[in-house]
């Protein structure tokens, strides 16, 4: 059986990196957004290319959409085997500007959207023989605290201590969840932030100084690290959280 992959937040990104990536492994993917137009696209410049690829809409904060995707995952190619969970939201406020809505929204797409896929996914994956990979995105906001970022560093460190509890629950059904948590990477995401500062420049020289290696990441610097962990390399590795953020976190 071919391995199949479903990756949320595809549209863009981290996400699309991460589809790339792990269709060049001969896997095939599910790429999952809420974004029609670009998994779409992605899907058909994959299939271009000989991969196998396919486009599912879906609001992660829907559970019956969510199912769905798991489902078509499963319909078309009989199985899944792993999950590499990117959507994600970010709105950046102080504490006592964040809005009950602005708060609902983070957690709801960040925490409720990766606790959904990983519930729907660990159901179909505890009857395969095989078992099965997960993968979820959390960031330095989930391992330290962050300028403006109420909810964002909520809802990732929700993401790492859901992560944990999956990994010790479903290990024993041959299931490794584990975390990736990036720095700053250069995505539409990054570089929207940086615009909306009253000085981008100063923004930008500033993100790059509080990484020790003095730059941010490329998005298959990400992707790379995905690969590995979905792969047979990574076979005792599971509960983990592996930082890709340049020293971010070291110092």
């Amino acid at each position: 059986m071919r391995n199949v992959v479903m990756i949320t937040g595809a549209s863009g990104g981290i996400g699309a990196g991460a589809a790339r990536a792990v269709a060049d492994t001969g896997s095939a993917v599910l790429l999952v957004d809420h974004r029609v137009d670009g998994i779409e696209r992605l899907a058909a410049e994959l299939r271009a290319d000989g991969r196998q690829a396919l486009a599912c809409a879906a609001d992660v904060t829907d559970e019956a959409a969510v199912q769905g995707a798991v489902a078509a995952a499963v319909n078309a190619w009989g199985g899944i085997h792993g999950l590499v969970n990117c959507a994600a939201t970010m709105i950046s406020r102080p504490l006592t500007e964040t809005t009950l809505e602005d708060w609902t929204r983070v957690l709801s797409v960040n925490a409720t959207g990766t606790f959904l896929t990983c519930k729907h996914v660990v159901r179909a994956m505890v009857g395969q023989a095989t078992g099965g990979v997960i993968l979820n995105l959390s960031s330095i906001s989930g391992r330290v605290g962050l300028p403006n970022q109420p909810a964002y560093c909520a809802s990732k460190g929700a993401v790492l201590q859901l992560s944990r509890q999956i990994a010790a629950d479903y290990a024993r059904h041959n299931i490794r969840c584990n975390v990736v948590s990036p720095g700053s990477v250069r995505t539409d995401q990054l570089r929207s932030y940086l615009a909306a500062q009253p000085d981008p420049a100063a923004a930008e020289r500033a993100l790059v100084d509080s990484h020790p290696l003095r730059r941010t990441a490329d998005v298959t610097e990400i992707a790379a690290v995905v690969v590995f962990l979905l792969s047979a390399q990574a076979s005792f590795i599971t509960g983990a959280d592996v930082p890709v953020d340049g020293g971010y976190t070291a110092v």
